[in-house]
């Protein structure tokens, strides 16, 4: 079973337009360098007042202007964050932000000028989609907009941007994966996954008991009573049922099935929960995996977690796992890596490629706090340049750097800077918990 979820990138609608989704009032630019003039005192305003948002176009990439009103639909929502805490944003924040956002801007429309020189385009399904993963779980969307500073319109520039970024590295031939490199690759790991226990590869249906949707973050929780539990468990086990006789029905796809209507995280990928032992699940799900053989599947089994509809795909002894069992598992590592790397050059090279123009980044000027880095490094006899980064280092997600990168920050289990992180929840009945957000990946 051959199924790679699709890897989304740190990327029609090709016009990108503030009027789709309407910025809540905020305080404007122009009135924020007044403030910050009055109040230079802080640290955060160290130098004066940043200069205003120039009324005309924020950049222009090869004559096409990139408009004050494209910038603001982005940059009042920032603002807004900090408004509706009771704050004003800092200087250091605020030129932050005036300068990723600009950079996004510029390389989304180098991306659509790309693409439709090349007459490419991206795919609609994909779009779709990655907006309805987006939203899965959030009980209030509107307000997971407005605390993260985006718009709907802004996000969906981002992941039409991700998948222009997929479209011209796949016409150019990077993402391929041959069989050359999934065997040296097996060769590689082989060793990793050589163990005591017999494992299984199975998918599952998680139908979870009670409301669908979750409270964001920070909201009470109401306890129901053992009435509404009982009603929710009846409920749930109904569903459960009508799952079962579909997914045992003449022809019936069971991957397909699970990404219909499995209530997980594991539903992208067909329900699939990859190879584990016993001993990684919780006991029933474990008793009932065990006791299948390949192709069978399970009738409802209950956990913690809810029902499940379990089907295994294989079943291996003691010792090497072959190379058919990780072969999924090779390919979707040896794609994020490609996809990773292939985004990287792929981006220095337009840049190079097109004639930008950032009179944002004119009108700042240098960041003075990154020449006191600088200098303060040299003194230091440090070479000058960039800090290097280490693995897991970066700004904390939802900070101004957010909006540097042309493509939302990655999801879990996906390549540095792939796309947006989703608010699933875990649906792997694992015993030991996993982190939120996270795909079950247990330990073979």
């Amino acid at each position: 079973m051959r199924r790679i979820g699709p890897i989304f990138l740190s990327i029609s609608c090709l016009a990108l337009s503030a009027s789709c989704t309407k910025a809540p009032e905020v305080t404007k630019a122009q009135d924020v360098g007044e403030i910050q003039a009055a109040d230079s005192g802080g640290a955060g305003n160290v130098g004066g007042a940043l200069p205003a948002v120039p009324d005309g176009p924020v950049a222009i990439v090869n004559g096409k202007e990139i408009t004050a009103a494209d910038f603001h639909g982005i940059y009042d929502l920032k603002l807004q964050k900090y408004a509706d805490r009771g704050r004003e944003i800092p200087k250091t924040a605020d030129r932050r932000y005036r300068k990723s956002i600009v950079d996004r801007l510029i390389y989304q429309e180098i991306l659509r000028q790309e693409a439709a020189k090349r007459k490419l385009d991206y795919d609609k399904a994909a779009l779709a989609e990655r907006e309805e993963a987006q939203q899965r779980g959030i009980k209030d969307w509107d307000k997971h907009l407005r605390r993260r500073g985006e718009s709907e319109e802004s996000l969906r520039q981002l992941y039409v941007a991700e998948l222009l970024e997929r479209s011209l590295l796949e016409a150019d031939g990077l993402l391929a994966v041959t069989e050359a490199e999934i065997d040296e690759e097996y060769e590689k790991v082989k060793p990793n996954y050589n163990k005591d226990k017999e494992r299984v590869r199975a998918a599952h249906i998680l139908v979870r008991v009670g409301p669908e949707e979750r409270p964001n973050p920070g909201e009470p929780i109401t306890e129901p009573d053992e009435a509404q539990k009982k009603q929710w468990e009846a409920e749930a086990l109904a569903k459960a049922n009508e799952l079962y006789a579909k997914a045992t029905a003449e022809g019936a796809d069971f991957d397909q099935l699970a990404i219909d209507a499995s209530e997980g995280p594991s539903a992208r990928k067909g329900g699939d929960l990859g190879i584990f032992s016993a001993d990684r699940m919780v006991d029933e799900f474990s008793d009932a995996a065990f006791s299948l053989e390949p192709g069978e599947i399970s009738k409802p089994i209950k956990t913690k977690f809810g029902f499940h509809i379990i089907k295994v795909y294989g079943k291996y002894p003691p010792g090497d796992l072959p190379r058919e069992a990780l072969e999924d598992q090779i390919v979707e590592r040896l794609s994020a890596r490609k996809l990773h790397q292939g985004r990287r050059d792929l981006k220095e090279k337009l840049m190079e490629a097109y004639e930008v123009k950032n009179i944002m980044e004119d009108l700042l000027g240098p960041d003075p706090r990154a020449q006191r880095r600088k200098q303060n490094r040299e003194r230091q006899g440090h070479p000058p340049g960039p800090k290097p980064q280490t693995q897991g280092s970066g700004p904390p997600s939802g900070g101004p750097s957010d909006a540097h990168s042309p493509t939302a920050p990655p999801p879990s289990g996906t390549a540095a800077g792939a796309g947006e992180a989703t608010a699933e929840a875990v649906d792997a009945p694992t015993k030991a918990p996993a982190p939120a957000g996270d795909e079950p990946k247990p330990p073979i």
